[in-house]
């Protein structure tokens, strides 16, 4: 009787032994295979946040590890704050259209002038003040000379366009006024169409201006 008694408490003891052995047994870490496939899967929905391979491996495959995607990775948070939306450039004031030509449209200007033979009447300073000021076109010339030019000694180049006629919108002008404007209109219509072939408005043996001059004092 003593003897069985005696079994019985010896396996019930060693069954207690390893049921506490088994409890406090740690668990094995995961594979390097599952590591990976864990680390795959949170990289697909997106849960690794900042978290690197080796950073992922020791925090989410060491020993207790599951086997299951790990948790979603705290958002990081900002550094600094986010810059306001540069705002549109105002709208340009009113005024401003009405300031005329720049310092430098107005030089240019000036330049382009003398070089075609337009500003041969006005100095500089005279010229910023009646060619640069509000409503200024940044090209053409309006205080051009109304002096009768000299007849033309040369023909004119192959392809440049002469006016007809006085055009009728300066019919309340002086008959010289009429002329140098009508002419002065298609001198820069010409200009525009690439079409005066080297022609200046005034240069020696006849310009655009006295060319043009001369065919409308003869058609009138």
């Amino acid at each position: 009787m003593k003897i069985q008694t005696l079994s019985r408490l010896g396996g019930a003891a060693l069954l207690t032994g390893m049921a506490v052995f088994v409890l406090s047994s740690p668990a094995s870490a995961l594979t390097m295979a599952e590591c990976s496939t864990k680390y795959q899967a949170a990289k697909d929905a997106g849960t690794l946040g900042t978290m690197k391979w080796n950073d992922f491996r020791k925090a989410q495959c060491g020993t207790d590890a599951a086997a299951t995607p790990a948790p979603a990775a705290p958002a990081k948070p900002a550094t600094t704050a986010a810059k306001p939306a540069k705002q549109a450039a105002p709208a340009a004031d009113s005024a401003d259209a009405t300031k005329g030509l720049t310092m430098q449209q107005c030089s240019a200007k000036y330049k382009a002038a003398q070089e075609t033979g337009l500003a041969t009447d006005l100095k500089w300073n005279a010229f910023r003040k009646v060619e640069c000021g509000p409503g200024a076109d940044p090209e053409k010339v309006t205080s051009v000379s109304t002096k009768e030019p000299a007849a033309p000694t040369v023909a004119a180049p192959s392809g440049v366009k002469f006016p007809s006629a006085v055009s009728a919108k300066y019919a309340n002008e002086t008959e010289g006024k009429q002329r140098m404007k009508t002419c002065l209109d298609q001198y820069y219509a010409n200009k525009s169409a690439n079409s005066l072939n080297g022609l200046r408005w005034i240069q020696k043996g006849g310009g655009y201006y006295s060319l043009c001059n001369a065919r409308l004092k003869g058609n009138s």
